[in-house]
């Protein structure tokens, strides 16, 4: 695939539409979707940015969550690069986005490249030269992203959800405990919290993310 903007983003809805469209697709994704919700807090026209935001909630349908009856990995995306779903060709493209991590990123500027540093899985990379124009405001970002790692830098799948760089200090220390074998924060408690922090308008993060500087 020819890189370029939105390239990646239009292999991975087209994929999510292979999978999920269709009566068929329905029944696959309502349990998921419905599941997500429960947990994040269902997306409404009202929330911004909606496509993006709607988007991230399929994507994690079709690439975090188990199938049914799926061992550990197993998730809708990899039957597909598996060539387990007759509706959909099991190609590179398919393959990778199956293997896409999604994280939220603290992201800065380094010698003209675009750093990212997974403050969940620990990956640091840096955006491929096709990505050049993404950027941050300041010296600092926080990015909940999906990206495919390549030979020559990440490839972002679908825009960033930017969340507020003063969580950062709280951010730090709870991924610390993470990796000493205490989990206090996952994507999706963050993702929770980042929508109702969002629908205040981007109020004060202290009154939004649970444990904020604590």
């Amino acid at each position: 695939m020819s890189d370029g903007p939105g390239s990646w983003e239009d292999a991975l809805d087209r994929l999510g539409e292979a999978v999920f469209g269709g009566e068929r697709g329905r029944q696959r994704s309502a349990p998921l979707l419905s599941a997500l919700d429960r947990i994040v807090g269902g997306i409404s026209l009202g929330d911004q940015p909606y496509a993006t935001l709607q988007g991230h909630r399929v994507d994690w349908a079709l690439c975090e969550m188990l199938a049914p009856r799926g061992s550990p990995g197993e998730t809708w995306a990899w039957r597909a690069a598996m060539g387990m779903l007759p509706e959909v060709e099991a190609t590179p493209i398919v393959d990778a986005l199956a293997s896409s991590v999604i994280d939220l990123f603290e992201v800065w500027r380094s010698r003209g490249e675009l750093v990212l540093r997974g403050r969940l899985s620990g990956i640091v990379t840096h955006l491929a030269p096709a990505e050049e124009e993404l950027e941050i405001e300041g010296e600092l970002g926080l990015w909940e992203a999906r990206v495919v790692l390549l030979s020559d830098g990440a490839r972002i799948c679908r825009g960033p959800l930017a969340y507020p760089e003063e969580i950062l200090p709280w951010l730090e220390r709870a991924t610390e405990q993470r990796w000493g074998g205490e989990m206090t924060v996952d994507l999706l408690d963050l993702r929770a919290m980042a929508l109702r922090w969002r629908r205040s308008g981007g109020g004060d993060p202290a009154a939004f993310f649970r444990g904020y500087g604590g």
